[in-house]
């Protein structure tokens, strides 16, 4: 588990997480593989396609984005999150390709 409370708030702050692959690991956007970077780390009753939470992005993408806002803007805070820190990052070409997306 992890501390997701920053994208998630406290009531997932240490939650086992899964990650969330956007739009699918192969997807592209202009031409740019975007799959492999546009992820996500979602706690597990919000993601895993057991759980029968009520904002579970997998089965109610439509109530987990009110919740939480769209997906592009969560993967711009974790990006921002993650380059403070000191993380890898995907690079400026795949982050602007994430961003133009509609997710």
């Amino acid at each position: 588990s992890t501390d997701l409370s920053a994208l998630y708030g406290d009531e997932f702050d240490q939650s086992p997480f899964q990650l969330h692959h956007v739009l699918g690991r192969s997807a592209k956007h202009n031409k740019v593989s975007i799959g492999h970077e546009f992820i996500l780390p979602v706690p597990f009753d919000l993601h895993d396609v057991s759980s029968n939470h009520s904002e579970n992005v997998t089965h109610r993408k439509k109530a987990f984005i009110k919740r939480f806002g769209n997906q592009r803007d969560l993967f711009n805070d974790l990006f921002a999150i993650m380059r403070a820190q000191g993380y890898t990052v995907p690079s400026i070409d795949i982050y602007n390709a994430i961003m133009d997306t509609s997710a």
